[in-house]
């Protein structure tokens, strides 16, 4: 499978290639792009209809999750074989055009060819983690790969910046619009086809034992889907905040393969991660998530990380041929 020095994708690699974007993480699973591969590149393009979300942070999700599509897209590049460069927004005339993957001719980066393997590995756990702090030199490696790719990770690991997180998290999901509910809500039917995201990957109802609700999000917060059992979860996971020098679409795109880089990372030291973005869903309470801190720039992610005690199986994935276009070759 590995062969260096093609400019062309066979019709086998473009497979390849397509299956690893669509298996990136997307806000609220709705896979909001469309791939086109063209003369020696593949093309990643927002479709926002596909995630019609009524929350402010709408536009600025559907990038960050093709950004997601486009780190992938260069793994499995690496994995065929091939070297690759990325052109984000290369279009001005033409914004839903988010980014081209151009084939270079070159070597493959073997780091992302690392990658690889866990790209069908990954996934998003809302399930209890154990309350085992992540080890410093993973958390090292998590960092690093953010920097990579030109954002920031900060580790939420002191007070009073912890509490201020929770407190945001808990008053976002208290004040939630109505209409973001019920929109979550018709998202989580059975009769969606296929449903944003199923109620298996849901988890559990996070058991009320102490005075506040615990550090993580129930996407069926007050829905009251039957059949859901109710579990106790770690009381301090590890929380952290994925941030950009600015929050232009461009700096939206950036996280978003900062973001999945870092997923693969983790992913590999058996490190699970959901997202509790509760509070960037919000205008006004966005800007509560760097208040107080030695920050990098504009929040992008909040994540919750640890090490799971069940792996929920994988969501759906639209079907390619619903994804995949057709270029000039």
């Amino acid at each position: 499978m590995r062969h260096t020095g093609h400019a062309m994708l066979n019709t086998s690699e473009q497979l390849v290639v397509a299956a690893a974007a669509a298996a990136a993480p997307s806000v609220f699973n709705t896979q909001p792009w469309s791939f086109v591969f063209t003369d020696g590149s593949f093309e990643v393009r927002a479709d926002p209809d596909q995630a019609a979300l009524p929350t402010a942070s709408a536009a600025r999700d559907v990038r960050l999750s093709c950004g997601a599509a486009v780190f992938n897209a260069r793994v499995a590049l690496a994995r065929l074989g091939h070297g690759s460069g990325v052109s984000v927004l290369p279009d001005a005339t033409d914004p839903l055009l988010v980014a081209r993957v151009a084939l270079t001719g070159g070597a493959p980066d073997p780091a992302l060819d690392e990658l690889y393997r866990w790209v069908g590995s990954r996934r998003t756990n809302r399930y209890p983690f154990r309350p085992e702090a992540i080890p410093a030199p993973v958390l090292a490696q998590l960092h690093d790969a953010a920097r990579r790719e030109g954002a920031a990770l900060r580790l939420l690991d002191g007070e009073p910046e912890y509490q201020r997180m929770l407190t945001s998290i808990r008053r976002a999901t208290w004040t939630e619009d109505e209409a973001v509910r019920e929109d979550r809500g018709a998202r989580l039917s059975d009769r969606a086809d296929p449903p944003a995201i199923p109620v298996e990957n849901l988890g559990p109802v996070p058991r009320r034992e102490l005075p506040d609700d615990p550090p993580v999000r129930d996407m069926a917060e007050g829905l009251g889907l039957p059949g859901r059992p109710s579990a106790s979860f770690e009381p301090h996971p590890d929380l952290a905040v994925l941030e950009t020098a600015d929050d232009a679409p461009a700096a939206w795109i950036t996280a978003g393969q900062a973001l999945q880089r870092l997923l693969l990372e983790a992913t590999g030291h058996g490190i699970a991660a959901s997202f509790a973005n509760q509070p960037l869903e919000d205008a006004e309470l966005r800007p509560e998530v760097s208040a107080g801190a030695a920050h990098y720039g504009c929040p992008q992610m909040v994540l919750r990380m640890g090490y799971a005690t069940t792996r929920p199986p994988a969501s759906p994935r639209r079907p390619l041929k619903e994804v995949v276009g057709s270029g000039r070759g």
